[in-house]
């Protein structure tokens, strides 16, 4: 009888790529709850055995201290230190997340470990792909000051393709020549940094972009300096309302030529409509009665399909367009049809 040990390396991580993989049989699928349950109990068989099951159990690795009983800072530097010792496990881990947002900042900060441990943890993880980075002002200086020096010494991240950042954060774009998706936002009271911040970095050598995703305000000025950083630009998502613009009497119907300009622009993701200028202004407060929630939804229909029908005419180029949480896709005959909302 064949001992566990005698198991060829190569057949033990397919036993583990099927055990997390279950039931769906998908290697890109996230270990359900029971599958990565038998995971945990088949990594502590031995060490030999603990390796095969990394890429499973360590693909994501989040530290989230936005909550009252998150992990501390500390608690985070020794998590970092144990991984740090393990490189087949800093082999495994594709997604990095830091989530650093606190209502003390005073008393609770990240320590002068953390500074400095923190880029050379993720410099220490060759296949990481995924990148959120998302701090408070307060701690920005620090963490800027720190890259820099990796950077310096290290060079740049190239395995990052996907990298998500508050606006303060801009200076990670330069250690991420190879990006492909960004996803950029504010957090609540930082200071005001201008859009600039993000597209001129994009613009100088992050040619390669295909995704950008921003909480800028929709203006032509926006739309100026997003064509003029990323002119290859394949899906753009706004999460802003429009810019205040009084004389604007159209809404999101004025930019739609500035839209079409984007030769490369497929996917086209906008806010609710309620947000788009086009008269679609639901009330705040109001009493939840079928008849008035099935108007509000069927006039909030009506508006994105007269978005869709715009941007049928004026941006051929378009073929899904996300209004809120209503999709519309092209069909052969060059429609927008809503491909995701029953009639009612």
């Amino acid at each position: 009888m064949n001992r566990w040990n005698d198991i060829p390396y190569d057949v033990l991580e397919a036993f583990c790529q099927e055990t997390a993989t279950l039931p769906n049989n998908s290697a890109s699928s996230r270990a359900p709850n029971e599958a990565r349950k038998s995971l945990l109990a088949l990594s502590l068989v031995d060490s030999r055995t603990r390796e095969a099951c990394y890429p499973w159990l360590f693909k994501k690795v989040t530290f989230n201290n936005t909550r009252p009983n998150s992990p501390s800072w500390k608690a985070f530097d020794e998590g970092m230190k144990l991984m740090v010792k393990n490189p087949p496990l800093c082999r495994a881990i594709k997604t990095f997340q830091l989530y650093g947002y606190v209502l003390d900042v005073k008393k609770n900060c990240p320590s002068p470990t953390t500074y400095k441990l923190l880029p050379t943890f993720l410099a220490s993880l060759p296949q990481l792909h995924t990148l959120t980075f998302l701090i408070q002002d307060p701690f920005v200086p620090k963490f800027r000051s720190a890259f820099a020096h990796l950077l310096r010494t290290c060079g740049p991240w190239l395995t990052i393709e996907n990298l998500a950042i508050s606006r303060n954060c801009a200076f990670l774009i330069n250690h991420c020549p190879n990006i492909l998706e960004l996803e950029e936002t504010s957090l609540y009271k930082d200071k005001v940094v201008k859009f600039v911040a993000i597209t001129e970095p994009l613009g100088t050598s992050r040619r390669r972009l295909r995704t950008l995703s921003t909480a800028e305000a929709i203006s032509s000025n926006t739309l100026q300096d997003i064509l003029k950083s990323l002119p290859l630009l394949k899906e753009l998502k706004f999460s802003g309302d429009l810019s205040e613009d009084q004389s604007n009497q159209q809404g999101i119907m004025k930019f739609l030529p500035e839209f079409a300009h984007f030769a490369h622009l497929h996917r086209l993701i906008l806010p609710n409509s309620s947000t788009l200028g086009i008269g679609f202004n639901p009330p705040w407060c109001m009493p939840h009665t079928p008849s008035l929630l099935k108007r509000v939804k069927r006039e909030g229909q009506e508006a994105a399909e007269r978005v869709a029908r715009g941007v049928q005419a004026v941006c051929p180029g378009v073929s899904e367009l996300w209004i809120g949480v209503i999709c519309f896709k092209r069909d052969g005959k060059g429609v927008m049809v809503c491909s995701n909302l029953e009639k009612d």
